[in-house]
């Protein structure tokens, strides 16, 4: 062939080499271009949607955790104590606003709606009975959306971060004695600086310029805003598409056109609330300008098409010089590689000889390969024995290496999850945790086969081949070829966190005064609120104080003594003194435990610390009191036999006074009757006969008076009584005094009691005689006598299926001469159940009623007092 010839053919090879160079160039920034805009929106997106998860979900933390720390606080005795001053409750109040700095302010209210307590004294004794989170709070949890400060505005500093006037967002709930009554609302104010910190501290992680993240309300109004969307601006975010996603507790993402009519990368979450916090509608918004996003893209793209050209131009040019070569060395070469095995990388490739440049680039392939086998091999055995837990995944999802580290954390082995779909049922209960795990990878996908990228890790609960459940941190790398995913165990780690946080928060929160101390230097390394308090120190003033400031000079020989016991048992508890910041001395119980150090040395102190003071009040004030009752005691016993003797003898003077003119009245009525008879007439007669019905009914109320008197004085001798007898001797003899009636009589038997024997028999014949009586116009009569409850202890109960009483009208059942029917229709003098109320009243026990007009009435009584 010509050299003219050779050009030719040589120039059209370079120039259509070069040509589609440029082309390729050209095409391959286009689509770099669009692939890193896709990719940086894709990146964008996901940034942003963990920004606003995170964000949604740290919103539902704190405001459950703020709903937790407000029923802690009206679990305290504190507060639910209706007799603690309101002083004190305020002390306690501002105690925990110190300890929870985002509230602005706590409360406590009466039932009516008054303030009580707070941590603004200003407005104490204020009526707030008309706010809602009054009225809300008085019947179960109450949280209200975001509002103006109406009453605290003028009183309270302004918000630190908060573009506006200052906003609270309201929680309440009932407050509760000990007893279960209600005695007021618990309320707190939060303010919106909790919320700006918080998104100050995600925005200042990321530290990319023009992002800029909102919160709205369940209107679309924006309640934290941004420099250039401010809150309670004119716009409104209702018409977004990602908005109206979150409706539907759906994260979504898009480019949108806001309000102001720029396009935005925009992502929004709904922040749905944990229990016991329901939500309040939120959604946190974040966006990026469209042109700021992409602007390093488009940067990028114009930059790849210039250095596209100039390559091809270079490339071009090497061509044209290259194919003046010789091209012998690179037919070896292409016949070795053409040769070479590629499913035995670890075979040694022949070396093309020659001191051409193809040659020497031939040796130098050979030589890579056959360093790329003996770097394969390399890594095989680093993954197999790595001390982490790995897995490689093809794209395709097929598991392809599992390492040793792995089956012997989670028990799994290649055969048991070939696939993902296989790994993802048997390492993750069905729900949530599963949908999230495959969403995860189907984010990750379209990384693989790009360059190596690595994935943020993520914390998951798995569930190993056994069943156990171990917590794992799982982190992934996306290459060329599959997906590389490592697990590191954090399950012992997140149990001893667990337990760090639990003692922590115990120490801080109890009320009991808790203290840590050194052997060695003998001082302190940490008191909780309430000891530091009852001393007159914080917490941190105590830290480093030397253990001997805590105690005066003449209560250090026992505290010696007690130390020396103390680290022969481990433990000891005693009494000794303390003594305040201000000079006064305390007396405290201690109970102390000794931490050792690996040697078996006593290393710390744990100690919790009692003040007796009120204790020891207590008891002079009992001692005091006790003396004062027993003096008393004398005294009235002394009035009262006095005031008994005197009242026995004015009823026997009384009713035999009495009973002598009733019997002379009573005599001349007869008398009348019998001798003059015919004088008076009919209408005499009848006369006589209620003058002798009235001295009978007087003869009555004596001797019912006489009767009350002697069961109320009468000396109490209890022994055990067969109740259940005396109930069916008695209604035996009434039944045969009147045998014509007919009464189903239901008494259960064995029943006994502890009691004056005179006194019950006296009690159960008026509870008997009355069911009888007022059962006596009823066809089919029912009367029982059965044990029963009273008032949560055992007692007895008399029923019958009588006339029965409006209950309504039943105030004064148990008084002396009170009766709620008619003489005419049942015969009474009304004192026998002030009788029965007298003989229960003895014995320390209680009587309670239940009756309806036509249907019956039911006595029940106890004999014993209650404990």
């Amino acid at each position: 062939m010509s050299s003219g010839l050779r050009n030719s053919l040589r120039l059209q090879l370079v120039l259509l080499i070069g040509g589609l160079a440029v082309a390729s160039a050209a095409g391959y920034v286009l689509l770099t271009t669009h692939l890193v805009q896709k990719q940086i929106e894709a990146d964008q997106f996901m940034l942003q949607r963990i920004l606003v998860t995170r964000m949604a979900s740290q919103l539902d933390q704190d405001m459950n955790a703020r709903t937790t720390e407000l029923r802690f606080i009206a679990s305290l005795d504190r507060l639910r104590d209706p007799q603690r001053a309101p002083q004190d409750k305020q002390a306690l109040l501002l105690t925990k606003k110190a300890i929870y700095p985002f509230y602005a302010w706590i409360g406590i209210t009466d039932t009516q709606g008054r303030i009580v307590a707070s941590t603004e004294p200003r407005i104490n004794g204020a009526d707030v009975s008309q706010r809602s989170w009054f009225l809300g709070g008085r019947q179960r949890l109450h949280q209200e959306d975001i509002h103006d400060a109406v009453l605290l505005g003028k009183l309270l500093p302004p918000p630190e971060l908060d573009e506006l006037p200052l906003r609270l967002m309201d929680i309440s709930l009932p407050l509760h004695d000990r007893e279960g009554r209600f005695i007021g609302v618990l309320a707190t104010h939060l303010s919106l600086d909790w919320a700006y910190q918080l998104r100050h501290q995600l925005l200042d992680q990321l530290d990319i310029q023009g992002l800029e993240m909102l919160l709205v309300n369940r209107d679309g109004e924006v309640i934290v805003g941004s420099p250039t969307l401010p809150a309670r601006s004119a716009t409104n975010l209702s018409s977004l598409a990602v908005l109206r996603s979150t409706k539907a507790g759906r994260v979504a993402t898009a480019i949108e056109t806001w309000p102001d009519g720029r396009r935005y990368l925009t992502a929004a979450a709904p922040a749905l609330g944990t229990h016991p916090f329901p939500g309040l509608g939120w959604a946190v918004l974040v966006r990026l300008d469209e042109a700021s996003a992409f602007a390093d893209a488009r940067r990028l793209g114009w930059r790849a098409l210039a250095v596209g050209l100039v390559s091809a131009l270079l490339f071009s040019w090497v061509i044209w010089w290259a194919m003046g070569r010789k091209l012998r060395p690179m037919e070896r070469l292409s016949q070795a590689v053409a040769d070479l095995d590629v499913g035995r990388p670890l075979e040694t490739l022949p070396e093309v000889e020659g001191d051409g440049e193809v040659a020497v680039f031939a040796r130098s392939m050979a030589r890579l390969v056959n360093a790329l086998g003996e770097s394969r091999e390399r890594f095989q055995m680093l993954f197999d024995h790595a001390p982490v837990a790995m897995a490689f995944m093809a794209a395709d999802g097929k598991v392809l290496l599992l390492n040793a580290r792995f089956t012997q954390l989670l028990g799994y082995e290649a055969r048991h999850v070939p696939h993902v779909d296989q790994w993802f049922v048997q390492a993750f209960p069905e729900g949530p945790a599963r949908e999230a795990a495959r969403e995860r990878w189907q984010r990750a996908l379209p990384h693989i086969g790009k360059s190596p990228l690595a994935l943020p890790p993520t914390e998951y609960p798995l569930r190993c081949f056994d069943g156990s459940v171990r917590i794992v941190e799982a982190g992934g790398i996306a290459l060329p070829d599959g997906m590389l995913v490592s697990f590191q165990d954090l399950t012992e780690r997140r149990r001893a966190e667990a337990g760090l946080r639990l003692w922590a928060e115990a120490f801080e929160h109890s009320e009991v005064g808790l203290v840590i101390s050194d052997v060695r230097t003998e001082t302190l390394i940490a008191a909780n609120p309430a000891f530091a308090q009852q001393r007159g120190y914080t917490a941190q003033e105590l830290t480093g104080l030397p253990v001997s400031r805590l105690y005066p000079e003449r209560a250090m020989s026992n505290l010696y003594a007690a130390m020396e016991k103390a680290y022969e048992d481990g433990h000891i508890v005693f009494e000794t003194e303390h003594i305040a910041r201000d000079g006064r001395i305390f007396p405290v119980l201690i109970d102390l435990t000794v931490l050792r150090d690996p040697n078996g040395q006593p290393a710390r102190r744990v100690s919790y610390v009692q003040d007796l003071t009120e204790r020891e009040h207590a008891a002079r004030e009992i001692r005091r009191l006790n003396t004062e009752l027993e003096q008393r005691v004398v005294e009235r016993t002394a009035e009262l036999s006095a005031a008994n003797r005197e009242l026995n003898s004015f009823a026997a003077a009384v009713t035999h006074d009495l009973r002598a003119p009733l019997r002379t009245v009573n005599g001349f009525v007869q008398i009348l009757r019998d001798e003059f008879a015919e004088p008076l007439g009919d209408e005499g007669r009848t006369h006589l006969q209620r003058i002798q019905e009235g001295t009978r009914r007087m003869s009555e109320l004596i001797e019912g008076l006489l009767a009350l008197s002697r069961h109320t004085n009468k000396p109490l001798e209890r022994t055990r009584v067969d109740l259940s007898a005396i109930a069916s001797r008695r209604l035996a003899e009434l039944a045969a005094s009147e045998p014509a009636r007919r009464v189903v009589v239901d008494v259960e038997p064995g029943l006994e009691a502890d009691c004056d024997a005179a006194l019950a028999e006296a009690l159960l014949v008026n509870l008997l005689d009355n069911a009888w009586k007022y059962s006596a116009k009823t066809a089919q009569a029912h009367i029982g006598f059965r044990r029963d409850t009273v008032g949560g202890l055992t007692g007895f109960c008399v029923s019958d299926n009588g006339a029965g009483f409006d209950m309504a009208k039943a105030g004064h059942l148990f008084e002396p001469f009170q009766r709620l029917h008619r003489p005419s229709e049942f015969q009474g003098t009304g004192v026998g159940l002030a009788t029965v109320r007298r003989i229960v009243d003895r014995h320390g026990g209680r009587i309670t009623v239940q009756a309806a007009p036509g249907q019956g009435a039911r006595f029940c009584f106890t004999l014993r007092a209650e404990t």
